[in-house]
C-alpha cells in the first residue's frame, strides 16, 4: 500500500477541519447572491462525478440545500469547458439535475492548489444585469478566497501524509503500517477472511557496503514489486532500514505460501543478487488475535529462517 493523498475524495462538510469555516464560506455565498440578486447562489464540491452542496442562498425551496448530493453529467461538462478565463454562462437546458428549473446560470470552476477540481460556484437566474461586467472582480475575490482555505487542507494533509510515508519507497512507515493494518485486520474480520502476515528482509551482501546508492535501489525494486503484486485490500509497509511487512488477507494457508513465493520469484526474475530471508505466520478470522502476536509470530518465523540462511554455505 502506498501512501496517497485523499483530500479531494472527501466531502468538506463531511469532516471538521480547523482551517475551513464554512460560516466565511455561507457569508460569501449571501454576498454574491445579493449583489447578482440571483434566485439561489451555491458552492457546489465534486468527488468522483457526484456533487454536494457546501453552502447554499435560496429565495425559494429549489431543493438545493446544504448537503444535498446529486449527480449532473451537464454540470461537469461545463466545468470541464472552462477556459480559464471569464464566467461561464449556461442555461438550464445544459443541465439534468434540478440545475435544470433556471433559465440562466453563471459558474467558475474552484480547485484544489495541486489542480485537481474541487467544485464551482454557481448563480442562479442573476437579475442583476447592468453592472455584471463589475461584479466579475467579486467572483475571483471568493474564489480565491475559498481556494486559500483549500490550500491549509492540502497542506494539512500533506503533512499528516508525509508522516505515515516512507521517504525512500513512498510506502507506508511503521507508523501509518501501525494506523492502517488494524483497522483493515478488522474489517477483514467482519467479512471471516484468513488473514496473514509476512516480513521480508534483505540480506545484505558483503560487496553491498561500498554501494549506498545501489542498495536504495534495491529497496525502492523491493517496494515497487512488494506494491504491484498485493490487492488494494493488503496492507504493505517499510518497517526496517531493509525490513517489509505486509498483511495480506487470503483464503487459505496454501493462498499465504503462495503469495510469498511469487514474490521471491518476482524479486529474481528483475535482481538476481537480491537475497531475501522471510517470515510468515496465519491466522484464521475466529482466532481473534491482536495484530501484535501475529507480528511476533511471523518475526519468530523471519529470525528462524535467518539462522538457516546463514548457515547454509554461499
Amino acid at each position: 500500500m502506498l501512501a496517497q493523498s485523499t483530500h479531494h475524495l472527501l466531502w468538506l462538510r463531511e469532516q471538521d477541519h480547523p482551517a475551513i469555516s464554512l460560516p466565511r464560506w455561507q457569508q460569501q455565498v449571501e454576498l454574491l447572491g445579493n449583489f447578482y440578486q440571483s434566485q439561489a447562489c451555491l458552492i457546489l464540491q465534486v468527488v468522483n462525478n457526484s456533487v454536494q452542496v457546501v453552502c447554499a442562498r435560496q429565495n425559494h425551496n429549489f431543493r438545493l440545500n446544504g448537503g444535498t448530493a446529486f449527480e449532473d453529467a451537464g454540470l461537469l461538462a461545463v466545468i470541464d469547458d472552462y477556459n480559464g478565463y471569464n464566467i461561464t454562462q449556461s442555461t438550464g437546458t445544459d443541465f439534468t439535475s434540478d440545475l435544470s428549473q433556471f433559465n440562466q446560470v453563471l459558474s467558475r470552476p474552484i480547485f484544489w492548489p495541486d489542480g485537481e477540481l474541487f467544485g464551482c460556484i454557481l448563480i442562479c437566474d442573476p437579475q442583476q444585469a447592468q453592472y455584471r461586467e463589475r461584479l466579475t472582480p467579486l467572483m475571483e475575490t471568493t474564489t480565491s478566497l475559498l481556494q486559500a482555505e483549500l490550500k491549509h487542507v492540502f497542506l494539512m494533509q500533506q503533512v499528516k501524509m508525509l508522516s505515515v510515508q516512507d521517504e525512500q519507497t513512498c510506502m507506508l512507515n511503521l507508523y501509518g503500517f501501525s494506523l492502517m493494518a488494524p483497522r483493515q485486520l478488522s474489517l477483514s474480520r467482519r467479512f471471516g477472511s484468513h488473514a496473514g502476515i509476512i516480513l521480508i528482509e534483505e540480506m545484505m551482501s558483503e560487496s553491498l557496503a561500498s554501494a549506498k546508492e545501489d542498495e536504495g535501489q534495491k529497496i525502492r525494486l523491493l517496494g515497487r514489486i512488494i506494491h504491484d503484486n498485493l490487492r488494494d485490500a493488503d496492507v504493505s509497509a517499510r518497517v526496517g532500514h531493509r525490513q517489509f511487512i505486509i498483511l495480506c488477507f487470503v483464503d487459505n494457508e496454501s493462498n499465504l505460501d503462495a503469495l510469498v513465493a511469487r514474490l521471491k520469484k518476482q524479486i529474481a526474475k528483475e535482481d538476481s543478487n537480491l537475497k531475501l530471508v522471510t517470515g510468515q505466520s496465519y491466522f484464521t478470522p475466529d482466532t481473534q488475535v491482536s495484530l501484535e502476536p501475529m507480528q511476533e509470530k511471523a518475526r519468530e518465523n523471519l529470525n528462524m529462517n535467518k539462522l538457516e540462511h546463514h548457515k547454509t554455505p554461499r
